[in-house]
C-alpha cells in the first residue's frame, strides 16, 4: 500500500498525556493544602474565641495545702469554691500536674447560678490517698466540651514537718510575782524543715502555741507559764514540734532540762 494511504498508527505530543496527569496530581494537592489551611485556620479561630469567652465560673477559693493522712478534719479534706455566673451543664475532676484524671467530683451535673462548693478527700477514683504533689479542678461543659482549668492548684502534703531543738538558754527561770512576769525569759532556739507552726511543749505537753515561721532557726521565748498559768518550781523539760500548713504534725524535737525557781519574796 502507497504510504500515506491506509491507517496511519497515532502517535502523541510529545508530553501531553504526561503533563496532563501531572496537572491534575498538582491541582488535588493544592486543593488539599488550601482545606488543611482552611481547616487549621478555623480551628485556630475557635479557639481564640473559646480564649476570649468569659468562663461561668470566677471567684475560685481552692484549699492551697491539706494531708489526707494529717488526721485533722479540717485538714483531711480540700475545699474547692467558686461562683458559677450561668446556668451549665458539666463534669468536674481532680487532675494531676500531667493533666492526667484523678478523681471526678461532680458527673453531669447542671448547676444554676450561685455559689458552689466541692470536697476532695485527697484520695483516687480508687480509693487510694494520691500521691504528694499539685492538682488542679478541671471543668468540663457539656454540649460545648470546652475544658476550664482552675490555675491555682491544690497541694496534697502527706509528709510531717520536722524540728530540731538548737539551744536552750539561761536554763534558770525565777517566776515574778502574779502580777509581774519575770525577769528573764528562756529562749528556745531550733530549727525547722520548712514553714510552719511551733508548739512549746512543757513536760510532753503543748504549752504554746505561735504563728507559721519560715525554715531555719527560730527562736520561742518562754516566760514560765503554760496554758496561761505559772508552771509548778521544779525541773521541766522543754522540747518543740512543728505543726505544717497541710496539718502534718511532726515529731517532738529532743528535750532539754531547766529549772523553775519561785518567786522570790520581797523584803519589808
Amino acid at each position: 500500500m502507497p504510504q500515506g494511504l491506509g491507517a496511519v498508527p497515532a502517535t502523541a505530543t510529545p508530553g501531553s498525556t504526561e503533563t496532563g496527569g501531572g496537572d491534575r496530581r498538582a491541582l488535588v494537592l493544592s486543593l488539599a493544602t488550601l482545606l488543611l489551611i482552611a481547616g487549621a485556620s478555623v480551628g485556630f479561630l475557635r479557639a481564640q474565641e473559646l480564649k476570649l469567652e468569659r468562663s461561668p465560673f470566677v471567684r475560685p477559693r481552692i484549699e492551697r495545702a491539706f494531708s489526707p493522712a494529717s488526721g485533722r478534719s479540717t485538714k483531711a479534706t480540700a475545699t474547692l469554691a467558686f461562683t458559677v455566673t450561668a446556668p451549665v451543664r458539666v463534669d468536674a475532676e481532680i487532675a494531676d500536674a500531667a493533666g492526667r484524671p484523678v478523681r471526678m467530683l461532680a458527673r453531669d451535673a447542671r448547676w444554676s447560678p450561685g455559689r458552689r462548693t466541692l470536697q476532695w478527700d485527697g484520695r483516687d477514683a480508687r480509693g487510694r490517698i494520691v500521691p504528694d504533689g499539685d492538682y488542679r479542678l478541671r471543668l468540663t461543659l457539656l454540649g460545648t466540651r470546652r475544658e476550664i482549668v482552675v490555675p491555682t492548684p491544690v497541694r496534697v502534703d502527706t509528709s510531717p514537718p520536722r524540728a530540731a531543738l538548737a539551744g536552750v538558754s539561761p536554763r534558770t527561770l525565777t517566776l515574778g510575782r502574779a502580777e509581774r512576769p519575770p525577769a528573764r525569759a528562756i529562749d528556745v532556739r531550733y530549727l525547722a524543715s520548712e514553714s510552719a507552726r511551733p508548739l512549746l511543749l512543757i513536760d510532753g505537753r503543748t504549752a504554746t502555741r505561735r504563728g507559721v515561721r519560715p525554715p531555719g532557726q527560730s527562736v520561742l521565748e518562754w516566760n514560765g507559764e503554760a496554758r496561761g498559768r505559772p508552771v509548778a518550781p521544779g525541773a521541766h523539760v522543754l522540747a518543740v514540734r512543728l505543726r505544717d500548713r497541710a496539718g502534718n504534725l511532726g515529731p517532738p524535737s529532743s528535750g532539754a532540762r531547766v529549772r523553775v525557781l519561785a518567786a522570790r519574796r520581797e523584803r519589808r
